[in-house]
């Protein structure tokens, strides 16, 4: 993944949509009108209400509105943020936008924030407007819901200084599921029978998100680093920032940098030593005498066998 690509933001939690009867389509269009309310809302935070007023009358020409458009209304920041992330809006259904922007208002906004490359996130729209309308175009690239959810788990991991997260396959099942930790998904998955597991995040078995972080480590979306602990132990240390070698070299320098065993046998090492140059200097005689003594005298005091010009 770049770092020129242009992105959606959305939290984690668009995954879990309104209710048990949400589709993956629906909560596929609540992220995409999440991350366009995000990126309006970004850009006036950023630069400020004069610039963002600025930004709002330049697109007000394809809103066909010729006062502008008013900056305190709601749809103000969804509207920029369309025009930011390059999408195309229907201008004329003025009711859907709001419809769209209430819609996006209603996210849940607690918990981790995912930021996904807008290419991502067009893929797996497009593909579930395809499987809910056959009619339309077969779209070129396509990305199934179960590869949007596990990478969404995935991109919803706080990485560390070095650019990589280690990631076990029951963190990806929990927060593939919305879930921020597994606890509460823990609690959730037990009462699935009362419905607290909506039927669109049916949650993925071991073997299922094995394969598809397979897939998608095939496919470039991220590298992957396995740090083995054993035969068959290990952590997987994920990266969009890495290719495989470089990852590789992070995982294993990030390891040993906490390899808190070598050290302590660095620091038997050095009592060895130490005990060894202590026992040498006891053991034997020093081949240069302390400066200020002369022929085992203290220097400047006189010698009543010598002479000062005799003193060997």
């Amino acid at each position: 993944m770049s770092t020129s690509d242009n992105y959606f933001t959305f939290p984690l939690s668009v995954l879990h949509g309104n209710n048990s009867r949400t589709t993956p389509l629906e909560c596929l269009e609540r992220a995409l009108a999440y991350g366009m309310w995000s990126a309006g809302r970004g850009f006036r935070n950023k630069y400020g209400d004069a610039r963002f007023v600025g930004k709002l009358n330049e697109i007000s020409d394809d809103f066909g509105d010729d006062d502008g458009i008013d900056p305190l209304c709601e749809e103000a920041e969804y509207l920029l943020g369309a025009s930011i992330c390059n999408v195309d809006l229907d201008f004329s259904n003025f009711s859907f936008l709001t419809h769209q922007v209430r819609q996006a208002q209603s996210v849940k906004s607690g918990g981790p924030l995912v930021r996904m490359a807008s290419r991502s996130l067009w893929a797996a729209l497009n593909q579930a407007r395809f499987e809910a309308d056959p009619t339309i175009d077969r779209p070129d690239h396509r990305m199934s819901w179960r590869e949007f959810r596990v990478l969404a788990a995935i991109l919803s991991v706080r990485m560390n200084s070095s650019k990589f997260a280690f990631i076990g396959w029951e963190t990806i099942q929990a927060k593939s599921c919305g879930y921020a930790k597994k606890a509460e998904f823990s609690t959730a998955f037990r009462s699935r029978n009362g419905g607290k597991i909506p039927a669109h995040l049916e949650p993925l078995t071991r073997k299922q998100i094995r394969k598809t972080c397979d897939d998608l480590e095939g496919l470039g979306f991220y590298a992957r680093f396995r740090l083995s602990t054993g035969s068959r132990g290990g952590l997987m240390a994920y990266s969009f920032r890495h290719d495989r070698a470089a990852l590789g070299k992070a995982v294993c320098d990030f390891a040993n940098f906490l390899d808190r065993s070598r050290v302590a046998t660095n620091r038997e090492d050095d009592a060895a030593k130490c005990m060894e140059l202590l026992t040498r200097a006891k053991s034997e005689p020093s081949g240069v005498q302390p400066k200020g003594q002369v022929g085992g005298q203290v220097g400047g005091q006189h010698n009543e066998n010598f002479s000062d010009d005799e003193i060997p």
